[in-house]
């Protein structure tokens, strides 16, 4: 299989509990959530855990433990993470959840399905019960259209936007009342190239995010240095225009201020954060403001940045680096950054390492109470605090172990 490169094992598991022991609940009872229309706030705290891993072929390797059976399912009570499904699903390796919350649905991390370059997508159906999924359906993506790496679902339930990292190219597929996939409606094929000749011989569309307005697509091109915003109309995308960041910084994840004032930025290849102007009345990015390291300024060896995560408040931020070649303490690490509520610059609060091991994702809780690393070589989910008034990470609790974690989302 043609993947993304192959990472080597690093660092040891540091500290940590049982993973299905009791634990101090990590949710207050008025946490707000999405509701079902997607359009106001709950107070239900989540009941389920999702979490999409790696099968085969982990890009940057595993920890050498049992494989990964697909997705996993977990149910929270009172602060304890409890397995309830492991549903067989090829890479899955990003998941997202419908603004009604009945379906969740599923990229394929791969390059082969039924004997045609592509990768796939799933739906599935979420019991309100138990969490419990069940497959809906599995639609092919775009002839070519392989290695999806990121997805999301329309504001409105209608179409999920699926970014394809091998294909070069992003996809529009529609849902249907009942939660299916429909085949693919709408191909946007990207061109272009970055100095980086390993990792930017081509395009490499890594993310799609959608922006307060519903109709636009806000989408990372690692392989070409750029953002792309787009608007989906009746299922179709349509450029709206393109962003150039800094040339081999390779463009990963994005994260948008909640005053939707703000784009942010996190640049896999030369591990930095860039903050953007943002203006949600016509979609378009307003310049570069700020580019600022993820990384330690006496860091050394090969840089690897990863996730990016907005705190609710709009204060903080958090990046994670992921250790390749290098021995530096903070090689796999979470970066925290204040936020400037006037300008939208960044300034730095702490590097985080502890129990982390090559973080390729994190999630936040609903709240903004804890913040939620996923250990790829650790095979486990860390749970730290966010200091509400100083945005800094403390308390390591391990609430899960999931082979090869790559994604987490709440329902």
């Amino acid at each position: 299989m043609t993947h993304r490169p192959q990472r080597r094992t690093v660092m040891q598991w540091i500290g940590g509990t049982s993973a299905l022991g009791a634990l101090t609940p990590w949710l207050p009872a008025n946490a707000q959530t999405p509701d079902a229309a997607a359009t106001s706030r709950s107070t239900l705290t989540p009941r389920f855990a999702y979490v999409g891993t790696y099968t085969s072929d982990a890009p940057g390797g595993t920890a050498g433990g049992p494989a990964s059976k697909g997705i996993y399912v977990l149910a929270i009570n009172d602060g304890a993470w409890t397995q309830v499904q492991a549903v067989p699903s090829a890479n899955p390796s990003f998941l997202a959840v419908h603004p009604s919350q009945r379906f969740l649905y599923v990229i394929n991390e791969i390059d082969t399905y039924q004997g045609l370059p592509t990768g796939t997508a799933e739906a599935y159906a979420i019991d309100e019960r138990s969490g419990r999924l069940t497959l809906i359906n599995r639609q092919p993506l775009s002839l070519s259209g392989v290695i999806p790496a990121h997805l999301a679902v329309s504001p409105d339930g209608r179409a999920l936007v699926v970014a394809l990292y091998g294909g070069g190219a992003y996809n529009v597929l529609p849902i249907g009342a009942d939660g299916k996939l429909g085949k693919v409606s709408s191909i946007e094929k990207e061109t272009g190239s970055g100095p980086d000749t390993e990792r930017q011989e081509s395009p490499h569309p890594h993310m799609v995010q959608f922006d307060a307005s519903g109709q636009r697509v806000l989408a990372t091109d690692l392989g070409s240095d750029r953002i792309n915003v787009f608007t989906l109309t009746d299922g179709k995308l349509a450029l709206v225009g393109r962003t150039a960041t800094q040339p081999g910084s390779g463009p990963r994840h994005l994260a948008l201020h909640p005053s939707q004032r703000f784009l942010y930025l996190v640049n896999e290849l030369d591990a930095t954060v860039a903050c953007f102007g943002y203006d949600a009345a016509s979609g378009l990015i307003d310049g570069q403001r700020q580019r600022i390291s993820t990384v330690p300024q006496d860091f050394t060896g090969q840089k690897n940045s990863a996730a990016l995560v907005m705190h609710p408040s709009g204060q903080f931020l958090y990046a994670s680096n992921r250790r390749l070649k290098s021995e530096h303490p903070l090689a796999d690490s979470i970066a925290a950054f204040r936020v400037d509520a006037t300008s939208g610059t960044l300034t730095p609060l702490q590097h985080w390492s502890e129990g982390l091991r090559f973080p390729r994702a994190l999630a936040m809780a609903p709240s903004g109470s804890h913040l939620y690393a996923l250990s790829q070589k650790g095979d486990a989910i860390l749970r730290l605090r966010i200091d509400p008034a100083s945005g800094k990470l403390d308390q390591p609790v391990q609430v899960a172990q999931v082979p090869t974690p790559a994604c987490l989302v709440f329902a």
